[in-house]
């Protein structure tokens, strides 16, 4: 089996990433934001790429985190990074359009200062224009599972721990389409759970040399049912070469300001109608 020559800049990938989870500013108070151990979350990616940096997730995770707010009546929401003292995000995140003939990508960013990543102790990956050689044989996918959460109690307040995870994973599926599969076997030790919550994460490929990102964790799966001491974790990549992520990035820059002022007027009609 060929190895995987992994970048020194690759050998701790969850720096370029960090847990998403819902801005609920009603638990502003009690909890700070800071999710409970057991809420949904997903993983959000910082890059950098023709001088501009934004986060980026997967677009579903935006509709699940939006589905769960409109059922308790707080929809539009923001989003909040419990990393240190943690960082607020106001909506909204913009999804792609479809590039034919691809479905629209489940991929969803917005800008962000690079400061505020830097006050988060977390990296922005500058996206080099880079292609590996496909089909891309190995690649390692960083996130942090939902499960991977456990609650603490600390004065002054709540706390919460965020294990990271990143695995090297082979790939078994073409290069032909806009989603790559991968499959890796990790000891079942490092999984405290499945690794859903690793959405949005970073993919990246490298060849010893160079290396560079592949795309963004669209799934994660994890089969823990063998008695080897091994669990099965299986990826899917949503690719984004240098040209898509910029094409990406412009669209976001131009559609921003206008989707931005509609959630506020939202916000606005909505605090109407409360008080």
């Amino acid at each position: 089996m060929t190895q995987f020559l992994a970048a020194d800049e690759l050998k701790d990938a969850c720096k370029f990433c960090a847990t998403f989870a819902r801005g609920k500013v009603q638990e502003q108070f009690s909890r700070g934001m800071i999710p409970n151990a057991n809420d949904d979350t997903a993983t959000v990616t910082f890059i950098e790429i023709e001088g501009k940096t934004y986060a980026v997730t997967a677009n579903h995770v935006i509709e699940g985190f939006r589905a769960q707010a409109a059922a308790e009546g707080l929809d539009p929401e923001g989003y909040f990074l419990p990393k240190g003292s943690g960082r607020y995000l106001h909506p909204p995140f913009v999804q792609p359009p479809a590039a034919i003939p691809y479905a629209r990508p489940d991929i969803a960013l917005r800008p962000i200062d690079p400061q505020a990543v830097a006050n988060l102790d977390k990296m922005i990956f500058k996206v080099e224009d880079i292609t590996p050689t496909f089909p891309v044989a190995y690649a390692v996918a960083a996130g942090f599972p939902t499960t991977a959460k456990s609650g603490a109690s600390s004065a002054p307040g709540s706390q919460l721990s965020m294990a990271g995870f990143s695995a090297v994973a082979e790939g078994v599926s073409s290069a032909d389409g806009d989603q790559v599969q991968f499959y890796s076997e990790v000891a079942s030790s490092r999984l405290a759970g499945d690794v859903s919550g690793m959405s949005g994460g970073p993919v990246f490929w490298s060849d010893g040399t160079n290396f560079g990102l592949l795309g963004f964790v669209k799934e994660a799966m994890a089969d823990q049912s063998a008695a080897s001491g091994l669990s099965s974790v299986h990826f899917i990549c949503q690719r984004a070469d240098y040209q898509t992520l910029a094409d990406w990035a412009n669209y976001t820059d131009r559609s921003f300001p206008q989707k931005r002022d509609a959630l506020n007027a939202r916000l606005a009609a909505r605090n109407r109608t409360i008080s």
